[in-house]
């Protein structure tokens, strides 16, 4: 079904990707999820964090405040996270029927990660404008480094362009997005607060605390990956048909 780069067209079009995708998308919340439960299990992980914010202070892990093993165990998720994250990228590709670089894209996609977020940090430091519009142009970038057609800087310049004058539809689409996510969210807060007020956060061997973190972190996972899904979706719908492929050519 051909479909517009539109408020209702992008909608539409991740609805069907994440759908296309369903086990990639449920083995990639449940992993994230159960990994993090077990982080809660021995006291490793806590509530008041999602599962992809490490402690940060300064720009570094923040490692007084947290033990040795605590540390390590918050570096493995990001590690894992990011890894996760490619690899549903590649599957979500694959769902709206285009084909990912046959070359590994990971190093490409970490540093266009990389200089993304270090770019939104300083536009949502300066002026939440700034953020939302880099956060718009650049949301077809995914696509095109996992496509292979570009680096991470040109994959960063290739969706600035592919969205011009479409700005305000993936704004849109993504508003709406946001804001069924954070029902979802919402909704699930109040089991997760539940769970976790009778677990004592720091305590050896906490079930409770496990698998309050564990819902919060599949919460947070599969977010994460309609997320992902999204930034799919504006690819496929504002790239030319053939990106995926020009590596082939190459």
């Amino acid at each position: 079904m051909d479909r517009e780069a539109d408020v209702g067209g992008i909608l539409g079009q991740t609805i069907d990707i994440v759908t296309a995708a369903g086990r990639p998308v449920l083995i990639y919340t449940l992993v994230l999820g159960l990994f993090s439960g077990l982080g809660g299990l021995f006291g490793l992980a806590e509530m008041d964090r999602s599962l992809f914010s490490a402690r940060i202070r300064n720009g570094f892990i923040d490692t007084e405040t947290m033990g040795l093993a605590g540390s390590l165990f918050d570096v493995a998720t990001l590690v894992l996270f990011v890894i996760a994250s490619y690899l549903l990228l590649k599957q979500l590709m694959l769902a709206v029927g285009r084909t990912p670089s046959a070359r590994s894209r990971f190093w490409s996609y970490l540093g266009m990660s990389i200089l993304a977020v270090i770019a939104l940090m300083i536009g949502f430091a300066l002026l939440f404008i700034p953020f939302v519009i880099l956060l718009v142009r650049w949301s077809a970038a995914n696509g095109y480094v996992i496509s292979g057609e570009y680096g991470a800087t040109k994959s960063l310049g290739a969706s600035w362009q592919a969205t011009d004058g479409r700005s305000w539809s993936i704004f849109g689409a993504g508003l709406l997005l946001w804001i069924v996510l954070a029902v979802i969210a919402g909704m699930a807060s109040g089991l997760i607060g539940g769970i976790a007020f009778a677990a004592r956060p720091g305590e050896l061997l906490s079930p409770m605390l496990a698998i309050a973190v564990a819902v919060s972190s599949v919460v947070s996972s599969f977010t994460n990956a309609v997320s992902l899904a999204f930034s799919i979706a504006v690819f496929h719908l504002v790239a030319p048909a053939d990106t995926s492929v020009a590596d082939v050519f190459e």
